[in-house]
């Protein structure tokens, strides 16, 4: 049975429906399924399609000119994350970059008119509000997130059906689309990570499920699916959600391990493979590993990829951090992942592709930032006198990672 326990989240106001504000978050792309539910009851075991009746929900994700004309502008610097694609078939892109390797709109635009669904890859890089909602997700659940978009003309097909290795919230921006969904149960990891082929002759009949405009879908990892558009051009973005696996652990353990530990660098003894001296590297590997420090810093080098993956906002903060005093308010910038790491030299404030070290005095006040979710008062800053409140605050102001609020 599904619950629905009370839920907290980041705020984030970008886009309403109905006249009721929402938010740019994992809780807005489920509205109004609530997010522990999500987690508790549907992620990873089964598909979820959230019906809206809401056209516009997503309109605030795509700002600017017409989609297909808005995303050629974000891309002419970079024309390789766009691809044409129908069924089978990928689109030679000489027939739409120029000489020089741009973009050429108009060979898109023919490709697109010629029954080819425009792709494009890695959208939170090139557009700010999509890249607030991915980094948003990562904070919440930690993991990388990535935002493909699709545009699909009429009575066409972008892929074959195919899984994906990661799962997925599919959002319908424009148009609508027909989903075919093979099977209950999805591909298991073991053959994902073996690149099994879908045989379409083997697949059976498909549920049939259409996404409006304002529509969310999730899919979890290796669930067979095909998309097909009806009599208007679809737009959707999926948000690829790529969680980590205990795989993903172990080898960011082992890596962090060969830095300090030389044991893992030695060398197999001559005639390994033979079966008297197999029997003496299971206990070698078990003593190298077991150590208590092992996971935790696999799970540290996992949180150093997931702290870069964060944006502060544009250069050019600097002159809201004149004039400030302890009464000055302030919020930390939404959404940012950082994280407090102490030494031996003191302690430093880590977010985005930034490091903010201080004396280990600091440390309580850093914690504080950290953890910090509303605005506060420079003052507020705990451990600190007058003066290195003032200071540690506008240096996070500059950088990005305070924004200064209105005075009362």
């Amino acid at each position: 049975m599904l619950r629905n326990p009370p839920e907290s989240h980041p705020k984030a106001t970008t886009e309403f429906c109905g006249g009721v504000i929402v938010e740019s978050s994992l809780a807005w792309l489920l509205s109004p399924l609530p997010v522990q539910t999500f987690l508790d009851d549907i992620w990873g075991a089964t598909r979820y399609h959230v019906k809206r009746d809401c056209p516009g929900y997503f309109g605030g994700l795509l700002p600017g000119p017409p989609v297909v004309d808005g995303l050629l502008d974000h891309l002419r610097a970079e024309p390789s994350v766009l691809r044409l694609v129908k069924g089978e078939q990928n689109r030679d892109p000489a027939t739409y970059r120029r000489p020089d390797g741009s973009l050429d709109p108009v060979g898109v635009r023919d490709g697109h008119a010629a029954g080819y669904t425009i792709v494009v890859d890695n959208l939170e890089r090139y557009v700010r509000t999509l890249g607030s909602l991915a980094h948003a997700i990562e904070v919440e659940l930690n993991f990388p997130t990535q935002v493909n978009g699709y545009v699909t003309p009429p009575e066409s097909r972008g892929f074959v059906p195919h899984y994906d290795h990661h799962d997925v919230l599919i959002l319908q921006v424009q148009g609508s689309k027909v989903w075919h969904l093979y099977g209950d149960a999805p591909v298991s990891p073991h053959e994902m990570q073996q690149r099994k082929v879908v045989a379409a002759a083997d697949l059976p009949p498909p549920t049939r499920l259409r996404m409006d405009a304002g529509d969310t879908l999730y899919l979890p990892r290796g669930q067979i699916h095909a998309a097909q558009t009806r009599s208007e051009t679809s737009v959707h973005l999926t948000v690829g959600i790529h969680a980590p696996t205990v795989l993903t652990l172990i080898t960011h353990a082992l890596h962090m391990l060969s830095f300090r530990d030389d044991r893992i660098h030695d060398r197999l003894p001559p005639r390994h493979l033979h079966a008297d001296v197999r029997a003496s590297l299971g206990a070698l590997v078990r003593d190298i590993v077991a150590g208590p420090d092992v996971v935790p810093e696999g799970l540290g080098a996992m949180e150093d990829l997931l702290v870069r993956r964060g944006r502060c906002p544009p250069l050019g903060q600097g002159a809201t951090a004149a004039g400030i005093d302890g009464h000055t308010r302030v919020v930390r910038h939404q959404p940012l992942y950082s994280r407090v790491l102490t030494g031996a030299g003191g302690v430093a404030l880590q977010f985005a592709q930034l490091l903010i070290s201080v004396g280990a005095d600091h440390e309580a006040a850093l914690r504080y930032l950290a953890d910090s979710t509303g605005p506060f008062r420079v003052g507020d800053l705990p451990g600190l006198t007058a003066a290195q409140q003032t200071e540690l605050a506008r240096t996070l102001i500059v950088t990005g990672f305070l924004v200064r609020q209105p005075d009362d």
